[in-house]
């Protein structure tokens, strides 16, 4: 037995012996303020994680609508108390990509980062780069066309960068084992800047999804730890089919290798995850499942879990969270989660009424934590947070968007104040 089957069938076994931690699930007060919505010529159905620049700007994408109806890459400026939206990119669909998904990175110069699900040369999506004139003005250039031989096919997650500058993702479909549709197979992939100016970023994939017990199907980004290993979550695949946490090594003799660190199971323990990972400081993994959990009787409405390592390259899950099902529906946790400087978690829901904000905060020495409801959406100040994280700025206000409701039913960007 290898090194992975160990880790996979050693995870089963803790998976199932998880306790539930939970204590409490209480409300506590907050003020949202809605800072923009959408119309539907400047895009509709932001993505939930946005960036900020240094000058305290913030920039996301929105999946739908824009100038050509295949979506938007936008601007939110401060001013007092107001913000002003500005529109940087509307995709056409075609050569320049449509329908964006990722949400983006900044790197040092202020130059935007992304993927879109569809368009370009192949139809089945693209890596772009938005850079800023000094007219003002933002142009796009794609980097990377998805789809060609066994590439990978629909990047729906968002870029992250290491130390030299290159990006990494994930795709949902194609890859050695996809068949051209977006649940099957998937990627991981690396972006290679070009060695001189104005050459053409290289694209590697480093692993293929799909294999045997492997997981099937990235749907989210991932996450870097010190030493350069990369760990994500697949939707799918795995020993029990709804899903694995995974971890992708540099080795070095040269190329990659995948292990599957968790495969989750159909009952009590969380499935189907379609966010990505965090990781703290001592290298535990934290994250969502959009199902499953032990409320309601192991169909649950999703969970939070914490993934640690052990000896032996053994990773034992302990379930922070559970959440209900609301009216017969599950929760759907499509976010990412977020640290505070404190260590308490936050993330979104996307169904119960209209979605709503929780924060997770340690309860004690015993690993317990406590969940909080610190927002619920209506309809009037947006619904439906999903994919991406909310983020902090210095004072502790939460930002992130919705993909519906607001004064124009196209979703709205939106800020919680403790």
């Amino acid at each position: 037995m290898n090194r992975a089957e160990k880790k996979a069938k050693a995870s089963m076994v803790l998976g199932a012996l998880s306790v539930l931690l939970l204590l409490t699930h209480s409300v506590r007060a907050q003020t949202g303020t809605v800072l923009h919505s959408f119309k539907s010529k400047e895009g509709a159905s932001p993505m939930l994680g946005l960036v900020f620049d240094s000058s305290g700007n913030l920039y996301g994408v929105a999946g739908g609508e824009g100038g050509s109806g295949a979506g938007s890459v936008f601007e939110l400026s401060p001013s007092g108390s107001s913000w002003t939206e500005k529109t940087l990119h509307s995709f056409s669909g075609g050569s320049d990509g449509g329908t964006p998904r990722g949400t983006l990175i900044l790197d040092s110069s202020g130059n935007l980062y992304g993927t879109a699900k569809l368009g370009g040369a192949n139809g089945v999506g693209v890596a772009y780069e938005l850079t800023k004139s000094a007219f003002g003005t933002w142009s796009e250039k794609v980097l990377h066309n998805f789809g060609a031989a066994k590439d990978g096919q629909y990047p729906v997650g968002n870029l992250i960068f290491d130390t030299s500058g290159n990006l990494y993702g994930t795709t949902e479909g194609g890859g050695a084992y996809g068949n051209g549709t977006e649940n099957v197979g998937g990627t991981a992939y690396k972006l290679t800047p070009p060695a001189k100016s104005g050459g053409s970023w290289t694209e590697t994939v480093i692993h293929s999804f799909g294999n045997g017990v492997d997981g099937v199907s990235p749907k989210a980004n991932l996450v870097l730890d010190t030493v350069g290993n990369l760990y994500g979550t697949t939707i799918l695949g795995g020993e029990n089919g709804v899903g694995t946490v995974f971890e992708i090594s540099p080795q070095s003799e040269g190329g990659w290798q995948e292990n599957v660190l968790y495969n989750f199971a159909a009952s009590f323990d969380g499935n189907k995850p379609v966010s990505g990972l965090i990781v703290d400081s001592s290298g535990n993994l934290y994250g969502t499942t959009t199902r499953g959990g032990f409320l309601g009787g192991g169909t649950g409405g999703g969970m939070v879990f914490e993934l640690s390592p052990s000896s032996g390259g053994i990773w034992t899950e302990t379930i922070l969270a559970d959440f209900e099902l609301s009216f017969g529906y599950p929760s759907l946790l499509y976010s990412n989660l977020t640290f505070d400087s404190a260590g308490n978690l936050y993330g979104t829901t996307l169904q119960g009424g209209g979605g709503s904000v929780f924060e997770l905060t340690p309860a004690g020495g015993g690993g317990e934590w406590n969940n909080f409801d610190i927002w619920d959406f209506s309809g009037s100040d947006g619904e439906k947070p999903a994919v991406g994280a909310l983020i902090f700025d210095s004072s502790g206000n939460l930002y992130g968007a919705t993909q519906d409701g607001g004064a124009n039913k196209e979703g709205v960007v939106f800020k919680i104040t403790p």
